[in-house]
Order: C-alpha cells, then structure tokens, then sequence
C-alpha cells in the first residue's frame, strides 16, 4: 500500500515546488539563455531609473521591463547605482524611462542603438544629465 502513494506524494512535491512559492513572481517566467550576456545600467541622473527596455536591433517591439518585477523598490535604479541585467548574446537597442529628480514628476526617456553585448563584452549604459549650451 505504501508504494501505491510514492507517485502521488512524488507529484504533490513536484507541483508545490512548481506554484510559484518563495521569493520570485510566479507571473513572470525566469528566461534561460544559451548565450548570455550582461547590459550594466548606471544611473548618474538626478532622478530614478523606473524601466528598462531592450530590443533587438532592427525590431519594433520594446518588450517587457528588463526589471521583471512589480516591486516599487526592486523595480528602480536610484541615483548613483547600476543594475546588471541578463541578456542572450547580441545587438540592442536600450530605452530607459527615469524621472527628473527623487520627486514624481514627468517620466523622461533616454536611448541608446545598436549596443553590442556578447559573453566577453557586456553594454555598460551610464545614464547622465544631457549637457545644455548655456548660450
């Protein structure tokens, strides 16, 4: 009778396992990568960094946060931090959405094209204040 319950108690465990308990967001899948690489985002801005887009280059589609959070807290790149993101090997085009300043206020955008990332050689994208003429 006890060998008869081994595949069931096996399958309960193995479906528990799968239901999204701990720590990460069971409505968004962990990606797997057979050719990673690293996009490093370093945010010099006055303000915080909410989103990070990438896509491949020639694409139209932005495709999900690179964050894949919804945390309000995990989910942003403050002031004088960087964040590593995963990435398969190839070229991107980034977007980032940050605010002006710590207050809410106006997203504002920033961009950068044809990024080449591979196992060696990851982006490294520092996000500065634009320059302005003073004339």
């Amino acid at each position: 009778m006890r060998k008869a319950w081994f595949p069931v108690i096996a399958l309960a465990a193995i479906a528990w396992s799968l239901s999204g308990c701990g720590d990460s967001d069971p409505m968004v899948p962990e990606p797997t990568f057979d050719n990673p690489s690293t996009v490093r985002v370093v945010n010099r801005l006055a303000g915080p960094v909410l989103f990070v887009h990438a896509k491949p280059c020639g694409t139209q589609d932005w495709g999900e946060d690179l964050f894949r959070t919804n945390h309000p807290i995990e989910g942003t790149i403050q002031p004088g931090n960087s964040r590593d993101f995963t990435v398969e090997a190839g070229c991107y085009d980034l977007r980032a959405r940050h605010l002006e300043t710590t207050e809410p206020g106006p997203q504002i955008e920033k961009f950068a094209f044809n990024q080449a990332a591979s196992p060696v050689t990851p982006i490294i994208w520092t996000l500065e204040e634009d320059s302005r003429d003073p004339t």
